[in-house]
């Protein structure tokens, strides 16, 4: 379904025009910027130049981790104020590094464009270790939503490139199945994200196109088991009232039996973006991915 430059934008009108989830951010959640200090750069990649945000905490110690994060928004929703409050909290809590990936959007830049993208900022973050006195075995990925599924594949194109090795990939209520129609999932009558608006998510990123659809960067647990196998450790976060939790469970077990060291956890009482929206247990959530990047190395 090859959409028209008139199309594209009232999609893109439509799509970033509606909230689905609400966030409560605090004024004393805004204070966690003050912990780090923001640099805007421009790197360089396949699809043209991606603007990320680099967070280096003020209280970094050498050889230090670094974190990349990769913001959700189903493929179509901009970067906000949120991913960089989250970003700066980060870094201050590893006492290192975070860089903000602020992918191109669909359906303007289609799949692979923000694949692409993300993959080559990884490239571009390990050439930096040197001069940032950077630990590159403690360098992470991970994303929320849309951006879990940028951060799964990336994962397996890096698994199969071994161009970098990433020492562990944080997955937050992905969509991994995008192969499969909305409506078709278990429980979609009564998601958070209602049918008609995931299917408008498909066709922004993909045209709606199902060879795309099912291709594992599209589509992580479309991976073949053996494109499984050699995968970075992973944390795998999933939310009880959100039905993505299925599809993210059965790829985390799938990691799991191709020998991934895997840990998973469903939060029974969240929805489909609490840990950025910073709603339902979306502390504990935070701090388990704190945790895991502090203490992950290769």
């Amino acid at each position: 379904m090859a959409l028209t430059a008139e199309q594209k934008a009232e999609m893109a009108a439509h799509l970033r025009g509606t909230n689905v989830a609400q966030e409560h951010i605090t004024d004393e959640y805004k204070t966690n910027l003050e912990l780090a200090d923001r640099q805007q750069v421009e790197v360089p990649t396949s699809e043209g130049t991606t603007i990320c945000y680099v967070f280096t905490a003020k209280n970094r110690v050498e050889k230090c981790p670094v974190f990349i994060n990769v913001h959700g928004g189903g493929f179509v929703r901009p970067h906000q104020l949120r991913d960089e409050i989250f970003s700066a909290k980060v870094a201050d809590a590893i006492q290192g590094i975070v860089v903000d990936v602020d992918y191109k959007l669909a359906p303007e830049y289609p799949y692979p464009t923000a694949v692409n993208e993300c993959y080559d900022v990884c490239q571009w973050v390990f050439a930096q270790l040197e001069s940032w006195n950077g630990d590159p075995k403690r360098v992470s990925m991970g994303g929320h939503s849309a951006g879990a599924t940028l951060t799964a594949a990336v994962a397996l194109k890096a698994n199969e490139t071994h161009a970098f090795r990433l020492c562990l990939q944080v997955l937050d209520y992905g969509a991994f199945e995008m192969f499969v129609d909305p409506a078709e999932k278990p429980e979609a009558e009564s998601n958070m994200i209602p049918v008609e608006r995931s299917r408008m998510f498909n066709v922004a990123y993909t045209g709606d196109n199902l060879e795309i659809l099912k291709d594992p960067y599209c589509s992580p647990g479309a991976a073949t088991n053996e494109m499984l196998r050699g995968l970075p450790d992973a944390l795998v976060i999933s939310a009880g009232k959100d039905n993505f939790r299925f599809e993210d469970e059965r790829y985390a077990i799938r990691m799991a039996a191709a020998g991934v060291k895997v840990t998973v956890k469903r939060f029974l009482n969240s929805n489909h973006g609490f840990i950025i929206h910073c709603v339902d247990e979306w502390q504990s959530a935070q701090q388990l991915i704190i945790d895991a990047i502090r203490t992950a190395s290769l």
